[in-house]
């Protein structure tokens, strides 16, 4: 009886340690949607933003719970904000998830902001019809100074 515990044990063990193993996709939770934004200037409507800032955003959901990352890659000044907004890619929308990230000063690079949280079903729905945006603002451009649009992978 002992060594069937065992034998279990030693199997359920292994069966974890090959799911959660780096080069080993099976650990993924099923249903897990990612989706991934390019921002820069370019992309800020109505009017591209001149800028050397870039960045990018991973954002994950689970279920309801919408998990997001982004990270600046090209130095901005003085982040004041940060949103998922719904819109198509050649419009300006509405703020739907708030990010709130810390205010940054000067030549800031590196994670502007990450965190969770649960969403309304309708939320996830414009995101996987590619109806969403990530935008960072500034104080120089409040409106938005990098921006990408979601596209889910």
């Amino acid at each position: 009886m002992h060594a069937s515990r065992a034998l279990t044990m030693f199997a359920t063990i292994s069966l974890i340690g090959v799911a959660c193993s780096d080069n080993n996709t099976t650990g993924i939770p099923a249903g897990l949607k990612v989706y991934t934004a390019t921002l820069n200037g370019t992309n800020e409507k109505p009017t591209a933003v001149t800028t050397t800032a870039k960045g990018t955003a991973i954002v994950t959901v689970l279920g309801n719970q919408l998990t997001w990352k982004v990270d600046i890659t090209s130095a901005i000044d003085s982040i004041t904000a940060g949103h998922i907004h719904h819109a198509p890619i050649d419009s300006a929308g509405g703020v739907r998830v708030n990010f709130a990230p810390a205010p940054t000063g000067v030549g800031f690079t590196g994670t502007a902001t990450q965190g969770s949280i649960a969403v309304a079903d309708s939320i996830i729905a414009f995101m996987d019809a590619g109806n969403a945006y990530v935008n960072i603002h500034t104080k120089k451009n409040g409106a938005g100074e990098i921006r990408g649009q979601l596209v889910k992978q």
